[in-house]
């Protein structure tokens, strides 16, 4: 057999030539003829299918290969030597004419990858390699062809390519698929000086709960579901993804107005509220939405989901299942809260933190029965900034666990002292806030015993405050944490009682010893029969479960002479003392002593 030339041809043609050269044409077309024989014989025993083709683009040889490859017999491609673009793909055809004129040309090499449809309708990828076949003396015989099946590789790499942009769970375009789409449409904006698309950041409202009470299998069909039925809501251009967790974005094209975006949005809430039938589980969820209308100033993608997500966040903070279209004020706001949680971490670090104490006081004598400890943030550029600041900011990123240990170390430690200097003191007791974190972390009451032992107070005269709220998040594990934090000998308390949901056999299973009523009914109890009657409610149900009540906000002395006539123990506001720094209290204390002693005296004279 002939040796194969780099160029495509064989031993033999070189013979051709030189018989051509000395015996004439007859000669060489002979050599030709054994030439393509031999070539033949080789280029059948090839796994891939290998061509020849003419410098006029017609076939000279077509191996058999053509069949296992494409489903064709060779005959097809030498009657029609065009019958390439006639199988091809509709997309793949202008690949072929472009590499077609090449050959024609002349070109000395090429390569093109197209899809040819076999006789039974499906779809094989083909590679495509061409070279130049010259003779000895460098004419252009043609050109060598060789395809080559590359099916199984190309569905890998776009299976692999469509994994990379797609979320696996519900098949949707992922993050990096979503900020490339609309990185596209904010490019399409600024060519054409207008926006005509809209971003929606939808999460899922207490997703958390269903999967912790459910389970992670049910979770996933959740999003599942919710991902089909937003898919169904939107049109073929929009754009739904899952960019992590329970948050979608969906990227709405062409729309003309906001409140045609209200009204998809509108449409895709209301398909994902629909109760979700699972096994034999019925599952409602709702979704928060932020929306942002498409604007060619924008710089990047990031920026738009950044302020899409800031008005999500808004929309949830109003409440669960709502839409808020984004303005620059929410970015001002959300620019702040990220400053303080910043300067929120190295506060703890640079002692920024400080408390007052607000006296609590018998309704009837006025007499200072204890102190509220509240803290404050002397922040070092602001001033001080309100807890109702940084106290819920704290609560979401953890760091009321450092926060709140230091308060209730700090308010201890300052009450021993108290105690220790005056005999004033001694049966006063300190009141300390608990957060929500506090309570439902498993080592709080070993914290609490800690404090104690290492300040030297007696447990009496520790007060630990939680809300119902906090309570009747999981009652059956603050009901055991009440309990043992009861068996140190703390005291507890219920604050801002009636603003919450309590059940009120649960109440009367938590061992606490008192009820502190809101402000918002003592300050209007004197003006709004309503709120006197819900105050007189609260002091009879607390009397009748063996509880002391101290009631809030006390500013008026009319408001603690119908206080007094209830029977209220305490009370704490305005009308007695403001938070005062801890310095001052002794101060406070002695002259309430004497005001008390005062008065003691005219009514005795």
């Amino acid at each position: 057999m002939a040796d194969t030339m780099p160029d495509g041809g064989c031993s033999a043609c070189e013979s051709g030539d030189a018989i051509a050269g000395n015996s004439g044409d007859g000669a060489l077309h002979r050599a030709l003829q054994h030439c393509r024989q031999r070539f033949s014989v080789l280029a059948e025993h090839l796994y891939n299918w290998e061509l020849w083709i003419a410098p006029d683009g017609g076939m000279e040889f077509v191996s058999r290969a053509c069949e296992r490859v494409c489903g064709y017999g060779p005959e097809q491609f030498y009657k029609n030597p065009d019958f390439f673009a006639a199988i091809m793909h509709e997309a793949d055809v202008p690949v072929w004419r472009k590499l077609q004129a090449m050959m024609l040309g002349g070109a000395r090499a090429g390569e093109a990858e197209f899809r040819l449809r076999t006789p039974d309708g499906r779809e094989r990828w083909i590679q495509f390699l061409v070279r130049r076949v010259e003779g000895d003396s460098g004419e252009f015989l043609g050109h060598r062809a060789t395809c080559r099946d590359i099916s199984e590789r190309k569905m890998l790499t776009m299976q692999l390519k469509h994994q990379a942009w797609h979320d696996p769970l519900t098949d949707l375009p992922n993050r990096t698929l979503c900020m490339d789409r609309i990185g596209r449409a904010l490019e399409r904006a600024k060519r054409k000086e207008r926006a005509d698309f809209a971003l929606v950041f939808m999460d899922l409202d207490r997703f958390k709960v269903i999967n912790d009470s459910l389970g992670q299998a049910i979770g996933d069909q959740v999003l599942r579901d919710t991902a089909s039925r937003m898919v169904r809501e939107v049109r073929a251009m929009d754009t739904v993804s899952r960019i992590g967790g329970d948050e979608f974005v969906i990227l709405l094209e062409e729309v003309e107005s906001l409140r045609e975006v209200q009204i998809i949005v509108r449409r895709i809430m209301d398909a994902v509220e629909e109760s979700l039938a699972i096994g034999q589980r019925v599952v409602r969820v709702t979704g928060s939405f932020g929306v942002v209308m498409g604007d060619a100033s924008y710089a990047t993608a990031d920026e738009m989901l950044r302020n899409a997500n800031i008005a999500m966040h808004q929309a949830r903070e109003e409440g669960w299942g709502n839409l808020v279209v984004f303005d620059p004020s929410m970015l001002e706001r959300a620019m702040n809260l990220m400053h303080i949680e910043m300067d929120l971490y190295r506060a703890l670090e640079r002692d920024e933190f400080f408390l007052v104490y607000q006296p609590i006081v018998n309704i009837t004598c006025r007499r200072i029965t204890g102190f509220e400890a509240l803290v404050r943030w002397n922040h070092p550029d602001k001033g001080t900034v309100s807890p109702t600041e940084f106290i819920p900011i704290s609560e979401g990123t953890g760091q009321i666990m450092h926060i709140g240990k230091w308060v209730l170390m700090d308010a201890c430690q300052t009450m021993a002292r108290w105690r220790e200097t005056y005999p004033e003191f001694e049966d006063m007791v300190v009141s300390v806030n608990l957060s929500a974190r506090q309570l439902s972390q498993p080592g709080m009451v070993e914290q609490v015993a800690e404090v104690l032992r290492e300040t030297a107070l007696p447990p009496q005269c520790l007060r630990l405050e939680v809300t119902e709220t906090m309570l009747m998040g999981n009652p059956e594990f603050a009901n055991m944490t009440l309990a043992r934090l009861k068996e140190l000998g703390v005291k507890l308390c219920i604050d801002d009682f009636g603003t919450g949901y309590s059940s009120l056999s649960y109440l009367q299973a938590f061992p606490i010893d008192t009820l502190k009523v809101d402000r918002s009914f003592v300050g209007k109890m004197s003006r709004e029969p309503g709120n006197f009657k819900i105050v007189q409610a609260v002091v009879a149900l607390a009397h009748s479960l063996g509880l002391e009540v101290v009631a809030e906000g006390v500013e008026e002395e009319e408001q603690r002479i119908m206080l007094s006539e209830l029977r209220c123990e305490s009370g704490q506001g305005f009308l007695f003392s403001r938070p005062v720094p801890g310095d001052e209290v002794p101060n406070l204390v002695f002259a309430a002593l004497e005001a008390l002693e005062e008065c003691t005296l005219r009514g005795v004279a």
